[in-house]
């Protein structure tokens, strides 16, 4: 952390002399030991925080993949000459054990073409889709495995 706050230090100041050197080594330290004594930070946290970004970092672009897959598949589905829009709506009890965990999948599921998270809740998640194809994906998800995966490694 004292670390990351002295680059972060040195970065908002545009420049390097000795004086911005001297007051961000002890502006870094400072608040490092502030954060140790009343917030509770260890460096345990920094490891866990970077095992967590290691995972982030592929769950992003697995999101941003069934992004792009669903948005052609919702083309298709509106530009079809058939009505093949039957919207339901499922209710399903996420495996995720944290509020963060389960608040991620809701949102990695509306942010894919074709669903909407309607309601989360600790008794379960309420999602509404074009089609009950759609639907179904949304029980055993590639966003929740990715996700338990990251609470695992917590």
């Amino acid at each position: 952390m004292p670390f990351v706050l002295f680059l972060l230090w040195i970065i908002f100041n545009g420049r390097v002399n000795e004086d911005v050197l001297a007051s961000g080594i002890l502006a870094a330290l400072l608040i490092s030991v502030f954060c140790r004594r009343y917030v509770g930070y260890s460096t345990l946290n920094d490891r866990i925080a970077l095992k967590k970004a290691g995972m982030l970092i592929q769950y992003l672009p697995l999101l941003v993949w069934k992004m792009i897959i669903a948005s052609i598949q919702v083309i298709g589905i509106v530009l079809s000459p058939q009505i093949k829009i039957r919207p339901c709506i499922i209710h399903f009890q996420p495996r995720a054990k944290s509020a963060l965990g389960r608040a991620f999948l809701a949102n990695s599921i509306t942010l894919v073409p074709g669903s909407v998270t309607a309601e989360l809740t600790d008794n379960g998640c309420t999602v509404h889709a074009l089609t009950p194809e759609i639907a179904e994906n949304m029980r055993n998800s590639v966003f929740e495995k990715m996700i338990l995966k990251m609470e695992e490694n917590a």
